[in-house]
């Protein structure tokens, strides 16, 4: 990793910035849904997050950078921010929270998954009218915030938040990953900076060991424990597309179920709204029939 890089990655300063710069366009959008134009093609809200981040998100981003969206995302940050009692600044002690455990039948990815199927499934109202909109993504945040008082670290991002889990599915893919150099050294280290927290940063806030990192699927790519490693032992690389499918382990069924919904999403959409499929993009009277009647579908398959 080259040193200017690795000096960015451990300024405290670095990823808060860029939240905030995203911060901001994410409440014009919300703004712009609820007092905007209601003509969805025309909302700022709409065209923002629905047509140029998503379209972002699923060309470059992902595909290239895998879960660095993660890096920048602002539902967290208000949260994170209580929890921590500021934005910049390392500040001592624990985190403010109520320090509820995290439900363990829930600590994967099936809420993720049918978080994201309702939205698929309703996509058709969420994406052309601005207060719907507007709405989810305000639910979004407040269901990140809310989450932040109860539980320690990113309980949403790890195991709520419905892009959360398609990003992490796909950034396996990504020519990019963030692994330890060495797994000796984190074997032989015994107080795990990395996982704990020390003057230099937080512990992970995904609640991932680094020592242990073998796929991008859950690791945020929050740079904290680049931050925290005294032994200079984390580094951000290159390597071939799709390295992680060929790790052998972590196969799990809810991550398989990820992948069916995505690919059921995608012959859903590809016939409803894009295919000369006379008979499915109209219905009885002429209408197009509601995607949450066919997603909705998928549930049940």
């Amino acid at each position: 990793m080259p040193a200017a890089l690795k000096t960015l990655l451990k300024a405290r300063w670095f990823q808060p910035a860029l939240q905030l710069i995203t911060l901001f366009g994410f409440t014009l959008a919300i703004l712009a849904g609820f007092f905007g134009t209601p003509a969805g093609s025309r909302n700022f809200g709409i065209v923002f997050v629905w047509i140029v981040w998503w379209a972002l998100l699923i060309i470059v981003l992902v595909p290239f950078f895998g879960r660095v969206w993660c890096t920048v995302c602002p539902l967290p940050a208000p949260g994170e921010w209580l929890q921590r009692r500021g934005i910049i600044r390392r500040t001592p002690g624990k985190l403010h929270t109520l320090g509820k455990r995290f439900p363990k039948r829930f600590k994967n990815m099936w809420l993720q998954n049918f978080g994201f199927l309702g939205i698929a499934s309703f996509s058709a109202i969420i994406l052309t009218r601005p207060h719907i909109s507007a709405g989810v993504l305000l639910a979004f945040v407040l269901a990140a915030l809310g989450l932040s008082l109860v539980y320690e670290k990113r309980v949403f991002c790890r195991y709520v938040c419905p892009v959360g889990g398609f990003i992490g599915l796909y950034a396996m893919m990504a020519p990019l990953e963030l692994r330890v150099r060495d797994c000796k050294t984190c074997l032989e280290h015994g107080a795990k900076d990395c996982v704990v927290g020390n003057d230099q940063g937080y512990g992970c806030p995904w609640m991932v060991y680094p020592g242990n990192l073998k796929r991008n699927t859950y690791c945020g790519l929050c740079f904290e424990c680049i931050k925290t490693c005294p032994k200079d032992n984390i580094t951000i690389r290159l390597r071939p597309f799709g390295s992680d499918l060929f790790v052998a382990q972590e196969r799990r069924l809810d991550e398989a179920y990820k992948a069916f919904i995505m690919l059921g999403c995608a012959l859903v959409y590809s016939t409803v709204l894009l295919g000369r499929w006379v008979g499915s993009k109209l219905g009885e009277h002429g209408h197009a029939p509601p995607l949450a009647a066919v997603c909705g579908g998928l549930v049940a398959v």
